[in-house]
């Protein structure tokens, strides 16, 4: 198995931590780990190489993280411009062996459970064995909005893909019992998931055929090429279109690290993270995180805040208003671009 290692995420809801240089999951927060490491460490059971589709910008820091994990050889996809996840699926698999089955993960997800873990991915890997294009369904622990769900029956069936909720509805589905999120990690045979993509969505399929071939005869991806590929995503190109689509449930704990409050949660749980220079005066260290080393952080007679110092910006954010880092994002993308 082939591992694909997904490497574009902005991590913008993570700003100023994660910039456009250095996303989240680059960033060596895990004991001196990033989240790429640890993903790719996490497959290495499964699979015997990695490969990466990477922002051409973040191209050599990418290389040296895999390089200092273990990696030997591994082979990356620099895009100019990113495309979404359909077109750098496609260009995984147009260059890969035909009939290799492609592990296909998110490199900033962040999974507590290995042995979960380890299980699902050989049911996965069985199902696409048999020629499906396989995707990995995570039971709701309460009714997220942010996240896709996927509808299904017993046997792996999927009946339906349903993006991002309103609250009443994201209730509803969990309640229900027949409803998983949808964890965007895949597995499939190249072969299989080109199939899909030449009938579903034809004008990705052409032009990411054509920039593979480019990237095979040259060793690069022009930006010309790229920009060719309609910008889609595999779950609206192909998943919630194909007749070839299983799910695999898991009860894995899983995170996307997709906020300050699951950044938290996850620091503090799995990696038992205290900042050494951070000093609370009546305040909890519990119920409050300091993240940054640049200075002294002192923290007194509040609770329940998250506090970033970085060496452009600082943050103050009480917890539970993680979501609205996105208006802070367009707002410095407005008036302090440089800060991005």
């Amino acid at each position: 198995m082939h591992h694909i290692l997904l490497c574009g995420g902005a991590g913008t809801r993570l700003w100023p931590l994660s910039n456009r240089q250095t996303p989240k999951q680059l960033l060596p927060l895990f004991e001196g780990k990033s989240l790429l490491q640890i993903t790719y460490l996490r497959n290495t059971f499964a699979c015997t190489d990695v490969m990466a589709i990477v922002n051409e910008q973040q191209a050599a820091v990418i290389q040296t993280q895999l390089n200092e994990a273990g990696a030997v050889s591994p082979t990356l996809l620099a895009e100019p411009v990113g495309r979404n996840t359909a077109a750098a699926i496609a260009l995984a698999a147009f260059v890969s062996d035909p009939n290799e089955i492609l592990l296909i993960t998110p490199a900033d997800h962040l999974i507590g459970t290995p042995d979960k873990y380890v299980l699902t991915i050989e049911t996965a890997r069985q199902l696409a064995a048999e020629n499906y294009v396989v995707t990995i369904g995570l039971q709701p622990t309460y009714p997220e909005t942010g996240y896709g769900y996927i509808q299904y029956r017993q046997q792996h069936e999927v009946v339906r893909f349903v993006e991002k909720p309103d609250q009443a509805n994201a209730v509803k589905m969990m309640e229900s019992g027949d409803y998983l999120w949808n964890s965007g990690i895949f597995c499939c045979r190249a072969a299989v998931i080109l199939d899909e993509l030449k009938q579903y969505a034809p004008a990705i399929y052409d032009a990411a055929a054509r920039a593979a071939n480019e990237w095979l005869r040259t060793g690069r991806l022009s930006l010309a090429s790229m920009e060719a590929i309609p910008s889609d995503s595999i779950d609206y190109a192909v998943m919630e279109k194909s007749d070839r689509v299983k799910v695999v449930p898991t009860q894995m704990q899983w995170s996307d690290v997709g906020s300050y409050e699951a950044l938290t949660e996850a620091l503090v749980q799995h990696y038992q993270y205290q900042n050494q220079q951070a000093v609370f005066i009546n305040s909890n260290p519990q119920n409050n995180m300091v993240i940054g080393k640049e200075k002294l952080v002192a923290l007194v007679g509040v609770d329940n805040m998250v506090v970033v110092d970085t060496p452009s910006a600082l943050l103050v954010m009480q917890k539970g208003k993680g979501q609205e880092i996105k208006q802070l994002h367009q707002w410095v993308k407005e008036n302090r671009p440089e800060l991005l």
